[in-house]
């Protein structure tokens, strides 16, 4: 029950400002023990550590994040490219129970991807599999015009499966629990000390509440990183949805996904939502 609720918490749009009236507001409940030598050696060492520590997991997350943002739209070209050609193809003789037939396979693999999250990223790789298999079922091939277009959509399955692999593998790359314990033990020491030196004077609330909201933010950040649901809407979301108007199917749309803020509803386009 309270995971569940911390982790809508996480994906919710409006964290950032409910932290920061959070932590202003316990800055000016909570007096402090003012200033404290112990105290301030051990905000000077645990910030430093907490420092080095974030910023090396945020610059290895955020790599990943690039590496990740570059091979969806790799998968996402190269599917879209795919069904152009398996269009030429339908105009064929004998080609278009086919390539309608690719149609609902391209369908029925972006519904599975909008059914999981990146660490489960594999599970989507039987629906992938049909695709490469329904090329056995391709009717002969009678023109070069055929030959060439059939040719042309090799590499680009080549290609599709090669960044697949990647996402698969980038996908359940994350912070380990051990990783996540230091994070949040040293945390938590660093927004203690903060609230202890608090003088509860004006200028030393407004600091306390800036140092501890930034402290929070910057964890926010990490998880997002982590879960790669940092900018989901335009990396994990839209690309794939694109595919749908390629297809020229509705759009797939989940209802936990809109009321989480995870993503928006187009005012534009058809849409199918589901629970």
């Amino acid at each position: 029950m309270l995971k569940n609720i911390f982790k809508k918490f996480l994906r919710s749009r409006y964290k950032l400002p409910i932290t920061i009236i959070v932590f202003f507001g316990l800055a000016y409940a909570i007096p402090g023990g003012g200033v404290n030598e112990i105290v301030g050696i051990i905000l000077g060492v645990v910030g430093l550590l907490f420092a080095i520590i974030v910023g090396f997991f945020i610059n290895d997350l955020w790599s990943r994040y690039q590496i990740v943002r570059e091979n969806v739209a790799v998968e996402v070209s190269g599917l879209q490219t795919y069904y152009l050609f398996v269009k030429i193809m339908k105009h064929f003789p004998d080609h278009e129970k086919w390539a309608e037939k690719q149609r609902e396979l391209i369908d029925a693999y972006v519904v599975k991807f909008f059914e999981v999250e990146w660490h489960s990223y594999g599970e989507i790789d039987p629906y992938f599999n049909r695709i490469i298999e329904s090329l056995k079922n391709v009717g002969e091939l009678k023109t070069n015009n055929e030959t060439e277009t059939y040719t042309n959509m090799l590499p680009l399955l080549n290609e599709i499966t090669t960044s697949r692999e990647k996402l698969f593998m980038y996908g359940k790359d994350r912070l380990s629990k051990l990783e996540w314990s230091v994070i949040y033990f040293l945390a938590a020491i660093l927004v203690f000390s903060i609230f202890f030196i608090n003088t509860h004077e004006l200028f030393s609330i407004f600091l306390v509440g800036m140092l501890s909201s930034a402290v929070t933010i910057l964890l926010f950040i990490l998880h997002d990183l982590n879960s790669l649901s940092y900018g989901e809407e335009t990396v994990s979301f839209e690309p794939y949805e694109t595919i749908f108007d390629v297809i020229e199917k509705p759009r797939f749309y989940r209802k936990r996904d809109i009321r989480s803020g995870r993503v928006r509803l187009p005012k534009d386009k058809e849409y199918r939502l589901v629970d």
